[in-house]
């Protein structure tokens, strides 16, 4: 899709992560005033851009809608341009402003807000526009196709470019958010190797499977092997905390008992740090007890050793999930291995056998230095821990 992204020069740093997110994506991006010609050519091509583009992304400041901006003069060429803003326009709000003062062509459409990481906000928000407009020609098409193929093909078009809903919930009641396609840093050269990779979109769990689900999947199956530690859980009052005590193998029955699967490791670490390569699912700020559950050594997990799963907000991660640091350690699907192939760009997973599984995010026993989101730690599939549960994930 050819975008034309619309900043003021003042906002050019965020408008620089926007552009590589969506150039991540594929998209066809004008983006650098920079790059052109001074004079009256420099007009032209702007209103040529702005003219071609099938979308018109106008980042929303102080500074851009300044009487003065030239954004303001991109925002009026785009004005006249579409007459049907829906689907062709995407004002994104920066930073507050009194809405009264936005211009009124900005406010023809949904104003698009995001507390949390605006660059991926944007990506996944130009994801669904993308979808909504593929959809439309493809149905335009398929006028005239025969009966059979126009069902044959609606299926098929429909599960491969159904409208993606940012939230759902599994058949086992778990709140799962979506993580949008793009690439991401893995990595960070001393935990393992720094390198730029894509991974699909996915949806995975927003908090650790806790054990009031497990009871009911133990429940359902009647064959499952209780976690350690099980008798020393009180059933109500212990509902809401993290599971621990499973080996890989119950982790993964459990995902697939539920519909999902384990996460591979590059989608855990992307959905712990996001695309902006923060070392830790927050940030960049050293760990602190209002983020996280960690240096814990309280005798037992269902004794303050463990706490209910979103209970430190502020440690969630740019797409908000809970916990990917602290409480329990996760397992993911992949076996481990000390080294990456360098030609495993797009959805890398471990090798096909091995000795022991990775596990991600620090258990609660652990320190500061041990919650980094790069950090990767591994054991046998049939290791149990207290400190180490789970969560699931599943394809769009």
């Amino acid at each position: 899709m050819r975008i034309f992204l619309s900043y003021a020069s003042q906002d050019r740093v965020i408008a620089e992560a926007i552009n590589r997110a969506l150039l991540d994506q594929g998209h066809d991006v004008f983006f650098d005033r920079d790059d052109l010609p001074p004079g009256e050519e420099f007009h032209i091509r702007i209103r040529r851009a702005i003219e071609q583009a099938d979308l018109f992304v106008f980042l929303v400041s102080e500074e851009s809608i300044d009487p003065g901006s030239y954004t303001l003069n991109e925002l009026e060429i785009a004005e006249k341009k579409l007459r049907q803003p829906s689907g062709r326009l995407l004002p994104v709000l920066l930073r507050p402003i009194a809405l009264d003062r936005l211009p009124a062509f900005a406010k023809a459409v949904t104003l698009l807000e995001s507390p949390g990481n605006i660059p991926a906000a944007v990506a996944d928000a130009v994801h669904r526009i993308d979808l909504t407009r593929r959809r439309a020609l493809l149905t335009k098409s398929g006028v005239g196709v025969a009966a059979a193929l126009i069902i044959a093909g609606g299926v098929w078009w429909y599960l491969a470019t159904r409208e993606a809903p940012a939230e759902l919930t599994g058949k086992d009641g778990a709140a799962l958010v979506l993580v949008p396609a793009g690439n991401f840093i893995m990595g960070d050269d001393e935990e393992s190797p720094r390198r730029e990779v894509f991974v699909d979109a996915f949806y995975i769990d927003r908090f650790e499977i806790t054990t009031g689900r497990y009871a009911k999947f133990l429940e359902a199956t009647g064959s499952a092997r209780p976690p350690d530690g099980w008798e020393s859980m009180d059933p109500g009052r212990h509902d809401e905390l993290p599971v621990g005590g499973v080996d890989w193998n119950d982790a993964a029955a459990y995902c697939k008992w539920a519909g999902r699967r384990l996460p591979t490791e590059t989608e855990w670490e992307k959905a712990a740090r996001g695309m902006d390569e923060r070392r830790f699912p927050w940030g960049n700020d050293r760990p602190t007890f209002d983020r996280l559950n960690y240096q814990n050594a309280s005798p037992g997990a269902y004794l303050g050793g463990l706490k209910k799963v979103g209970t430190h907000p502020a440690g969630r991660s740019p797409y908000g999930v809970h916990d990917m640091a602290g409480n329990v350690a996760e397992w993911t699907a992949d076996w481990y291995a000390e080294g990456f192939p360098v030609s495993e760009r797009r959805n890398p997973r471990g090798p096909e056998s091995g000795a022991s599984k990775v596990i991600r995010g620090g258990g609660r026993f652990e320190p500061a230095e041990r919650m980094n989101s790069a950090r990767r730690s591994h054991g046998n599939p049939e290791l149990r821990s207290e400190d180490i549960g789970f969560r699931c994930a599943r394809a769009p």
